[in-house]
């Protein structure tokens, strides 16, 4: 042992040791066949280690800000998935009004809000709204908090898929504000003693909390680029580097050859050379020569890595390349069968927004019925509204026509064979049309009226179709 390990071992042996005999554990596994190989998070547990939250948002924001292709992917779905102007269907006229007020309020305006609160969704995988609800017209309005600001979601300890307060701020002196998650009556009634305990100390108000990718035990969302920020950040880098690299190609330096030259005259050449002007000549003798040379990168797998780093970060979300602009070799049949998965990606994000939508639009129809400004409305009107939302796919009108006229026939064919009750047959031909965007119930129909069936009996045959009597010959032409 030489006299620097020897000083060592004296004065920090003992410490060396303990420190050793606590990371050990964390360094290999306890089982033989796991010796030599490092676990995937360097830890004895099942956990990835994952970023900060508040790290994961600025992330995310970042790329939306500044990443076009990251830009692409949120705005798409935005798109396709928000719902335009004043999205709501009611059965009754003073519904209809009470809902109208709640999105044109001058604190609300979700006509203007709506998509950047679904943008934004996309971003940071979370929405959470403050409410204020007046006591006297039970009127609410909504308020904003940056999910960054969120420190904890609480659920209730026995049923995680209920979440019931969020605890925001809270800095220095200030204690975080604890707001409750609104919950309908049903969920209220479900909670567990515990659970209802642990509500009664959200005491700061209401709000509404919605979530994306995230699983039933995970308390906060995650952002859409989230999983792909590492790829996009390289895409975005690999693009620089190209453009770069390619902006070199349009330079190029002369090689000039001097015969016979020797170091004191090579030298001499450069002090005295002077690259031609555009148009002007070179002179030189038979020892010298020149010639332009361009840079040959072999960058011709350029295009073919950007494809694959594009087609990868693109894969990963359901969307098809040349919904980017990347037509490569698609044609409409291939692109028709390419866009299947990013259309039922999207409609699921839509009907996501629609359950938003219906979440809030039950409490406001809640709170005015409470506060008695909504009145006489029928129970079954009170709630019968529909969310409208964009199409998601593109109708071919030809074929639907062709296939509407067969199915009716077919089921005209099967009634009149006793194969299926009338009642049945309207009920098919209902579901058919409702794939299609229309929807009626048949039960809805009123009857045909007794006149219109004594019409039918008694109508008068078209001229050239007359029925001829049995033993009665027709009379020829004349």
């Amino acid at each position: 042992m030489t006299l620097r390990a020897a000083i060592v071992q004296k004065l920090f042996g003992t410490e060396i040791e303990r420190q050793v005999a606590e990371r050990l554990p964390a360094a290999v596994g306890l089982q033989l066949d796991q010796v030599g190989w490092r676990r995937l998070t360097g830890a004895p547990t099942r956990e990835l280690p994952m970023m900060d939250h508040g790290r994961a948002v600025e992330v995310a924001y970042w790329l939306w800000k500044t990443n076009p292709l990251a830009n692409w992917i949120v705005e798409v779905v935005v798109a396709f998935a928000c719902a335009k102007g004043f999205p709501v269907t009611c059965k009754n006229e003073a519904v209809k009004a009470l809902l109208e007020e709640f999105w044109y309020d001058p604190v609300n305006r979700m006509d203007m809000h709506w998509e950047s609160f679904i943008r934004e969704l996309g971003i940071y995988g979370e929405q959470l709204w403050p409410i204020a609800v007046a006591e006297q017209t039970g009127r609410v309005r909504l308020g904003y908090i940056d999910p960054a600001y969120i420190n904890e979601v609480f659920a209730d300890p026995h049923n995680v898929k209920i979440k019931i307060g969020v605890t925001v701020g809270g800095n220095n002196a200030e204690q975080p504000r604890r707001l409750a998650v609104v919950l309908d009556e049903d969920n209220e009634e479900f909670l567990s003693e515990e659970g209802r305990r642990l509500r009664e100390t959200f005491t700061d108000g209401q709000c509404f909390f919605f979530t994306i990718n995230a699983l039933t035990n995970e308390m906060r969302g995650t952002s859409d680029l989230f999983g792909i920020a590492d790829h996009l950040d390289n895409y975005e880098q690999f693009l620089f580097d190209a453009g770069e690299k390619h902006a070199r190609f349009n330079s190029f330096f002369y090689d000039i050859t001097v015969a016979g030259a020797d170091e004191k005259k090579l030298a001499t050449e450069r002090a005295n050379y002077e690259p031609p002007k555009n148009g002007g000549a070179f002179i030189h003798n038979e020892k010298v020569t020149a010639e332009a040379v361009n840079p040959d990168f072999k960058s011709d797998d350029t295009a073919a890595g950007a494809r694959l780093a594009r087609n990868h970060i693109l894969g990963s979300k359901g969307l098809p390349e040349h919904w980017f602009g990347g037509g490569g070799d698609v044609n409409r049949a291939t692109a028709s069968e390419m866009d299947i998965v990013a259309r039922k990606m999207i409609a699921s994000r839509q009907e996501k927004t629609k359950n938003m939508l219906e979440v809030m639009i039950d409490y406001v129809i809640a709170r005015a019925v409470a506060a008695r400004y909504l009145t006489g409305v029928p129970e079954d009107e009170l709630y019968a509204y529909e969310v409208q939302t964009p199409e998601v796919t593109d109708k071919d009108v030809a074929k639907l026509s062709t296939a509407l006229v067969q199915t009716a026939n077919a089921l005209v064919a099967a009634e009149t064979q006793g194969w299926i009750e009338k009642d049945e047959a309207a009920k098919a031909f209902a579901f058919f049309l409702a794939t299609i965007g229309y929807e009626y119930d048949p039960k809805d129909m009123e009857p045909p009226a007794p006149e219109y069936e004594d019409y039918k009996k008694n109508a008068t045959p078209k001229p050239g179709k007359e029925k001829v009597q049995p033993g009665k010959q027709e009379a020829p032409n004349a």
